[in-house]
């Protein structure tokens, strides 16, 4: 890991590069497609469904193919990208209980969350998926969503694989995912697998505003940056096309692809995959937009509770407005105590929340410099998650009727569930005590966007706190919960050749 040195991070050993042609492409780079459909299936008949995983590996010859994280030829997209994930109940059904256990006991640390599975109890509490987001309400309040002819196992165990699959054309979706249901093998008149669960995603507007999500902010602006890929290990970058500045702390890759460089023991079959959280959320835009429309700045609340502006401007940048000079880098280089080399802006010292205040979900989710926060070491590098999510669902209309479905869905990655994303949920989203002493001029409450629940004997705070530019606190009441879980896995996403030893019901060698 990086040492810390006089608030800096000294240069990171150099490790070796990952081995990208065995790792999917989604665990280590975003792929920017507009267009994805989210597929869960369940394993009707085992060996067609190890035969549909061994023609899906790549270096078959079949017509569609798992992507890699391996570098594009001259760096042209391709038409679609495809990945392949499997819960614990999936894994268990591909390779048997025998296989699954020695898998379990040699990787203790990092399967453990995993093959309790999503709706463990434990696991709801420590994430927030309780009362109305609890598994028992999960996947049907859309119309059509539960595509199985029998109700949703309130265990999850009727969910076996997920499939993400990725177009830059809104036509080539349907002709992509065709390609592939004709990919499963009939077995006895009967198709080998079957679709539980679908959703589409694709951005709410056009132009300008492709990377925003219902609640009207721009998203998708910072991922960890791993500093062992060829992409991402060079100061000098390119971000949305301008070569920009990239200065934030760098995490190695293994903290979301198991290899050998990992702290961590685990079994071979682990080797170059990684572990996420699939989640389909519901965002209550109308009650949001009542919550920020009770002050004299909608928008300055809306950034107060996001620690952005709607264009992704960051308050501790611009504190009084959006910046319409910022590009590339420039949203993602800042810290909250000591400015980073390139960081724009004032370049203030926010230690005390005043500016960006403690209870905003960005900083929340990624505490960047700020060692005030509890548990927060190397520059949050051991807790990131990689985000692979995307919006679903209609633009909200005013007096548009109740019960629209709409919201936030994909996955959340990293190599360590327990560490990363349950940390996140549990100690920082969701946790009163956020930071460490909490003797801020505001209290950190919890995160307004996502957090959730009551821990520890602390309330769920029912209101916003922030401080104003002239230092008087104002207290935004009537807070609620704006986001619900309607559905969740925890995923095993395996490299290829582990694919292919799933595939062939049997561990790698």
């Amino acid at each position: 890991m990086e040492e810390l040195t006089n608030n800096k991070l000294e240069k990171p050993a150099i490790l070796p590069n990952p081995a990208l042609d065995d790792i999917q492409g989604l665990i280590l780079r975003g792929y920017r497609f507009n267009y994805i459909k989210y597929i869960i299936l369940n394993i009707q008949d085992i060996p067609g469904a190890q035969l549909f995983c061994k023609n899906l590996a790549s270096g078959s010859n079949a017509e569609l193919n798992i992507t890699t994280a391996k570098p594009w030829d001259r760096g042209y997209k391709p038409p679609y990208c495809l990945n392949i994930a499997f819960t614990y109940a999936g894994l268990l059904q591909m390779i048997g209980d025998v296989n699954c256990k020695t898998v379990a006991d040699n990787s203790r640390e990092l399967f453990s969350v995993f093959k309790k599975g999503a709706t463990d109890s434990d696991n709801c509490l420590n994430i927030g998926d309780t009362d109305d987001s609890a598994p028992a309400n999960w996947w049907t309040r859309g119309k059509n969503d539960w595509l199985l002819p029998n109700p949703p196992d309130p265990s999850g165990n009727d969910l076996h694989l997920q499939i993400t699959l990725f177009t830059q054309i809104e036509s080539d979706r349907e002709v992509y995912y065709d390609k592939l249901m004709k990919m499963i093998p009939v077995v006895n008149g009967k198709p080998a697998l079957m679709p539980a669960f679908i959703k589409d995603s694709e951005p709410i507007d056009e132009g300008d505003k492709i990377d925003y999500i219902h609640f009207d902010y721009k998203d998708s602006l910072s991922q960890p940056r791993i500093g062992d890929v060829p992409w991402n290990n060079k100061l000098m970058n390119v971000r949305d096309g301008e070569l920009t500045y990239d200065d934030r702390p760098v995490v190695p890759s293994y903290n979301f692809a198991y290899n050998n460089q990992s702290p961590y023991k685990a079994h071979k079959l682990l080797y170059n995959g990684g572990f996420a959280a699939f989640r389909f959320l519901y965002q209550d835009v109308k009650a949001f937009k009542a919550f920020i429309a009770q002050g004299e700045d909608p928008d300055l609340i809306a950034a107060k509770m996001c620690g952005r502006w709607a264009d992704g401007t960051p308050l501790v940048i611009s504190p009084t407005a959006p910046n319409p000079e910022l590009k590339g880098f420039d949203y993602t280089n800042f810290n909250y105590i000591t400015p980073t080399d390139h960081q724009k802006g004032p370049k203030h010292n926010d230690t005390l929340g005043e500016i960006c205040p403690y209870a905003a979900h960005i900083r929340r989710a990624n505490p960047r410099d700020d060692y005030n926060v509890t548990g927060n070491v190397n520059y949050a590098g051991i807790n990131r998650v990689m985000r692979r999510a995307s919006p679903y669902g209609p633009k909200y209309v005013e007096g548009e009727p109740d019960g629209i479905q709409r919201g936030l869905i994909g996955l959340f990655i990293g190599c360590h569930l327990f560490n990363q994303f349950q940390f996140i949920m549990k100690n920082w989203i969701s946790k009163g005590k956020f930071r460490n002493p909490d003797a801020t001029n505001n209290r950190s409450g919890i995160d307004p966007l996502f957090g959730s629940h009551a821990q520890d004997g602390d309330p769920m705070h029912k209101y916003l706190e922030y401080i104003t530019e002239e230092g008087a606190k104002v207290d935004v009441p009537n807070m609620t919960r704006f986001i619900r879980t309607d559905g969740s896995l925890y995923l095993f996403i395996p490299g290829i050749n582990a694919l292919k030893a799933i595939a062939a019901g049997a561990l790698p060698s």
